[in-house]
């Protein structure tokens, strides 16, 4: 300090006149960023905050993890009998909490897991779940992906109630919602042997894709006619035998078993409009809900006709929530996608109205998870919220001219 107090006023002004030149300088020489640098550092920033939410849910949740639950029961005990060349679908050795439900497709594909132990195979199926979940955030934007937006999408996915209780179960919706995602993706490409077999595995779930199945139908359609719906149907079959093989190798009397187990099936309440309608309304409420499957695939062809192909696919997959009698609340991941991509598309004072909507839900989710007398059945609100909130926001009139070529991409 007594080395400052003897400095001269003019000598500290000139160091101060030199401090600027320097500065100015500098800022001449400054390198700005171009374009293609700020959106690979927005993708790698995306990819380390997902992960490290990723990684904080897996190291929460995988101490919750238990066994003979819904992936023992439906995939890794059919697997196991599968590659020791017995009926799949016999699963009575195991004394199973329920018989195997889930479509042959699923268990054809994934027989290697048979070769595992169960708790191997757990614990590999929900961290494959986890990378699909962080997967989705990144697929669902497209190119676009800034910082923020992957940010608050990542929190949207890993804190869903029905996620959370899909990875505990480790139930096989996620894996229908992927497939669906990337057949989305390969139809655009014009890859369609492989949207067959991403179609063909993903109807191993065939309640989550009715309404996005009919609205590709339609698509094939436009494209040539009957020639073009005939071939999307005979590829998807095809697939679907190929994915069969390795049942029909090891065990070839494996269907009466199959058809045996799934009338099996425990009946119970299912959170779906169908059970809602029939216990509220009776026999009026069978035909309220038919009304309402004629009016979400007429719906489906309005936006399969005059939509973009990402509008139209993300809410079928959502809309299959509407008719489908048979869910369970886990099933609810498939409407993330429309969610993630709503909220990537809209400007900042939507954004904000859905992440309101998203907290509002998962504290009546939370509220309907603590009731004395919870059931799944309770959960029923969820798809007409987050549908309700996602149309709200959106611009159709935008997305109209999207399609029709005069409003950019």
């Amino acid at each position: 300090m007594a080395w400052v107090q003897k400095r001269q006023p003019s000598a500290v002004f000139f160091e101060l006149v030199y401090d600027v030149k320097m500065l100015q300088e500098l800022r001449k020489r400054d390198v700005k960023l171009g374009r293609q640098t700020i959106n690979r550092l927005h993708f790698y920033g995306s990819i380390f905050l997902v992960l490290i939410i990723a990684l904080f849910i897996g190291r929460v949740y995988i101490s919750l993890l238990e066994p003979r639950k819904d992936f023992f029961n439906e995939l890794w005990a059919p697997a196991y009998l599968l590659v020791h060349g017995q009926s799949p679908y016999d699963t009575s050795m195991f004394n199973p909490i329920s018989p195997a439900a889930w479509l042959p497709m699923s268990i054809g594909f994934f027989y290697w897991l048979g070769w595992l132990e169960d708790t191997i195979a757990l614990r590999a199926w929900f961290i494959a779940s986890l990378f699909q979940l962080g997967f989705m955030v990144f697929l669902v934007q497209g190119k676009h992906r800034p910082l923020h937006v992957s940010l608050i999408s990542g929190l949207f996915v890993f804190s869903f109630p029905p996620a959370l209780y899909h990875l505990i179960l480790g139930q096989f919706s996620l894996i229908t919602t992927t497939c669906l995602i990337l057949a989305l993706h390969s139809v655009t490409k014009q890859r369609h042997w492989l949207t067959a077999f991403l179609l063909a595995l993903a109807l191993s779930k065939p309640q989550l894709c009715t309404v996005f199945i009919f609205g590709l139908s339609i698509y094939y359609f436009k494209q040539a006619r009957w020639r073009g719906l005939l071939s999307f149907w005979a590829r998807v079959l095809s697939m679907i035998v190929v994915l069969c093989l390795p049942l029909f190798i090891a065990h070839l009397n494996w269907i009466p078993d199959a058809v045996a187990s799934m009338r099996a099936n425990p009946y119970w309440l299912y959170p779906s409009l169908f059970i809602v309608f029939k216990i509220n309304l009776g026999v009026l409420g069978v035909w309220a809900w038919a009304l309402l499957a004629l009016a979400v695939l007429g719906l489906g062809i309005i936006l399969w006709n005059n939509f973009p192909l990402s509008v139209a696919g993300y809410w079928s997959l959502a809309l299959a929530l509407f008719i489908t009698p048979y869910i369970g609340s886990w099933d609810f991941v498939i409407l993330l996608p429309l969610w993630i991509f709503t909220f990537s598309k809209v400007h900042w004072g939507r954004k904000i109205f859905l992440i309101i909507s998203f907290l509002l839900a998962w504290y009546g989710m939370n509220l309907v998870q603590r009731m004395e007398s919870s059931d799944n059945y309770f959960f029923w609100w969820v798809p007409p919220w987050f549908m309700t909130s996602a149309a709200l926001v959106t611009d159709w009139k935008d997305q109209i001219r999207l399609k029709s070529g005069t409003f950019p991409e």
